[in-house]
Formats: structure tokens, C-alpha cells, sequence
């Protein structure tokens, strides 16, 4: 795979470089329109401008850093730190961590106002100051585990019965022995604006930021819709009105709507990789047919609308970020990184009972398509997960025998991570 030092910038990035376009292929075909021409109304039954505190540009985070941005006391550390112990004296598997074994009494309120801030504000939030580096890797995933515990009570399965996912390039693993890349998760370029495949809420803390790049880009969609809705109604239009078809579980076989306006919210969940494929597994499900120019001129207009809006940051080591995974999406910078300390995050999908929203049906069919068998183990490592990832496909299957085979060999690496029969 290449580096980002061999990748050109990221407006001149796509995944699918000749077919997804490019910000200047973008620019250009939004120029060819005749001054004339007529790009119509907004969806039937939308506003012409959704308003809220969902609704921000990068600009407005940037002079409100109160609005995302929370740094930890070193009491809350300290809280932090006696939770961790006092888990570990328990024995149980990490998967089965949660707020009433991970006791913060101080900072669990406050963890609680920036879920709600997560579900009903910003939609972003990012909680600096963790020491992670003073932890073991034991410890760096019941504290991961047990900080988002307070965030949302619900852990979600991420294909494969896994509770959590570890953002890490395998590109430089033989082939031959490693499942193929399917996700820009998996090597260092850059991701286009996406919502990741479910959860209400994306979790990611930064294990290791080595090397350059990788900023974290999140875009505000119902800003997105608001410029849409007043420059280019007709992309607004066809995402909200066309039925888009692609496989994926809990999906119709006519398709979906990939925008909704619901409760005076968007909601969204898509990604252009679904209908293209993406890395070492490139091809499209060939039932369903190839998307117009007019669809790839939507998406691209997406893309690049959001990316004119969107907030970019450096994450730094020991931060966690969340991202309201239905009413924004996100997006990455690409990297190069220091092979002797790769970059390193742990992603975890999440929903909270207490403050998830009624979702469009589609969606919801969706959700409850993927999250309807629980998540059942942790992977300790990228090479557990691709050992897991390598015996089940891409998102489903049974994985116990392949776990437990790899668990043996390593001398049971990981052994409390995995729920226990009972």
C-alpha cells in the first residue's frame, strides 16, 4: 500500500480515483451546469434550513472549544486509575465491564453531561488528558472499555461478535497471511466522509498517533444539507428521495433513502465504499447496477461540501473521540508512521438506552439486522482480530474455534476477554 508521502493531497484523493471524483473533478462538474439551469427544490416535506446545535462549521468549534473539548483533572485520573484496580480484582472478561463495575463517582456525571451533549449537542466531543501511556495494554482497554461504559450503555457487535475494533494498518503483513484489506481502518491512506456501518455513537481513543498526518475530520451533515439545500437542491434531492441498492444486512432489496429528516433532524448512515468496494476487495455486488454519473456527482458533491465545513483535528495520545455516528460523519487525513510504534486506536460502537432517538425505519431495520447477536468477545491485538476476521468473512460468522486455537498458541493470550459460558 502506498504512503501518504507517495499519496497526493487529500482534496485530490478518492478510493475510487477515475469514478469517485475528486475535489477538482467535483469543482468542475458543478461548473458545467449553465448559469440557466434550474437544480429544483428541496426534498418534499424538508426545510429549506435545519437549525439546532447539530448544525456548526469547523469555524464555529474552533472559537468554541467548550463546545467539543473536555479536559480530564488529575482527580478524575486518580478516579480513573482506583476503577481500573478495583475491576481487575474481579476476574471477570473485560466485554462484561460497565457502569455499575466501573464505579466513577465523580467523573461519571460528567461523562453522562457529555453523552448527552454527544446525543443532543455538538454531536462531537473529545476528552483529553488521559495518561495512556503510563498503562499497560491490559489496562489502556478497561479503562477504553470502562470510561465509554458512562457514555453509552450498550456495546455493539462490529462483525464477528467483536466489542471493539483496533484501528491499525496491516498493509505491511504478508498477504498471504492476513485477510484482505476491506476498510481504509486496515492500512494508512486517507477515508472519504463515511458513517461507520452502525452504532449511534463511534468511540475511538488514540493509542499511538506516530508518524505524520492522520488528522481526525468530522462534518456537521445537516450543515451539509443546509449548503445543498440553498446552491445544489437536486443532490439534497436524490439523496433523500432515490432509493440507492447495495448489499448489506437489514437492507431492502429496492434500496434505501440515504438522507432523513425526522424530528427536525438529519439522520444519515452511509458510506460511498459500500457500493464500490474498497482496497484488496474492489469489486461492487455486481446484482445491483453501476452508479450513474449523476449518483457519483451526488456523492462527490457530498464529500466536498462536507469537507468545506468540517472540523479537523490532531488527536493526541490518550484522547477519546466521539462521533455522533447518525447525525454526522467522519473522515481521516492520511499517515505515515513510525513502524517501531504504529498508529494505534480502539474504535467501539455505541448506543446509550437512556438518550438514543427514534430512527428512521430503514435505519432501524438496518441496526437491528447487525446488532442482533450480541458481542461476545475483546481482541487483544490487530493480529487476534485478523485471525477472528479471517474465519468468519468480512461481518459475520462464528468465530469460537479460530479464537481459540489462536488463544493456544500464543499460551492463552487474552483469556478474560472473551464472555464465559455460563
Amino acid at each position: 500500500m502506498a504512503t501518504v508521502d507517495t499519496l497526493p493531497s487529500y482534496d485530490l484523493w478518492s478510493d475510487a480515483p477515475g469514478y469517485l471524483l475528486n475535489k477538482p473533478e467535483w469543482e468542475a462538474a458543478n461548473a458545467s451546469h449553465p448559469a440557466s439551469f434550474s437544480f429544483g427544490d428541496v426534498p418534499k416535506g424538508w426545510p429549506s434550513q435545519i437549525t439546532g446545535p447539530s448544525v456548526w462549521t469547523g469555524d464555529d468549534l474552533r472559537r468554541n472549544p467548550d463546545s467539543y473539548l473536555r479536559i480530564l483533572k488529575e482527580e478524575e485520573i486518580e478516579e480513573i486509575d482506583t476503577a481500573i484496580k478495583a475491576w481487575k480484582q474481579l476476574s471477570i472478561p473485560q466485554i462484561e465491564l460497565s457502569r455499575s463495575n466501573f464505579p466513577l463517582p465523580t467523573l461519571g456525571p460528567v461523562l453522562r453531561q457529555l453523552a448527552n451533549n454527544i446525543y443532543n449537542g455538538t454531536g462531537l466531543q473529545i476528552l483529553r488528558g488521559f495518561p495512556i501511556a503510563q498503562y499497560s495494554t491490559e489496562d489502556q482497554m478497561i479503562a477504553f472499555l470502562g470510561i465509554n461504559a458512562w457514555i453509552g450503555d450498550q456495546k455493539l457487535n462490529q462483525g464477528a461478535q467483536r466489542a471493539v475494533c483496533h484501528i491499525k494498518s496491516i498493509a505491511h503483513l504478508d498477504p498471504s497471511q492476513r485477510g484482505k484489506i476491506y476498510v481504509s481502518a486496515q492500512d494508512t491512506n486517507p477515508q472519504m466522509y463515511h458513517s461507520d456501518a452502525g452504532g449511534d455513537i463511534v468511540g475511538l481513543m488514540a493509542v499511538s498517533t506516530s508518524g505524520k498526518g492522520g488528522r481526525s475530520k468530522v462534518a456537521s451533515a445537516a450543515q451539509v444539507y443546509n449548503h445543498l439545500a440553498k446552491h445544489r437542491p437536486d443532490i439534497a434531492r436524490i439523496l433523500a428521495e432515490h432509493k440507492f441498492r447495495w448489499q448489506a444486512v437489514g437492507i431492502p432489496k429496492d434500496g434505501v433513502r440515504l438522507i432523513h429528516y425526522q424530528d427536525g433532524k438529519l439522520f444519515l448512515n452511509f458510506s460511498t465504499r459500500t457500493f464500490i468496494g474498497y482496497g484488496e476487495v474492489p469489486d461492487r455486488d455486481t446484482n445491483f447496477p453501476e452508479l450513474t454519473f449523476e449518483e457519483r456527482e451526488v456523492f462527490g458533491g457530498w464529500q466536498w461540501v462536507a469537507d468545506q465545513y468540517s472540523f479537523s483535528t490532531e488527536l493526541q495520545t490518550g484522547d477519546i473521540e466521539w462521533v455522533n455516528n447518525l447525525h454526522h460523519q467522519h473522515a481521516r487525513f492520511g499517515f505515515t508512521e513510525d513502524p517501531s510504534n504504529p498508529r494505534h486506536l480502539l474504535r467501539v460502537w455505541l448506543r446509550d438506552s437512556e438518550l438514543s432517538p427514534k430512527k428512521p425505519a430503514d435505519m432501524q431495520n438496518k441496526f437491528d439486522a447487525m446488532f442482533g447477536v450480541e458481542p461476545n468477545l475483546v481482541p487483544v491485538d490487530e493480529l487476534e482480530e485478523d485471525v477472528i476476521r479471517k474465519s468468519t468473512g468480512i461481518f459475520t460468522g462464528s468465530c469460537e474455534k479460530a479464537l481459540a486455537d489462536y488463544r493456544l498458541e500464543k499460551g492463552g493470550i487474552g483469556a478474560l476477554n472473551k464472555k464465559a459460558d455460563r
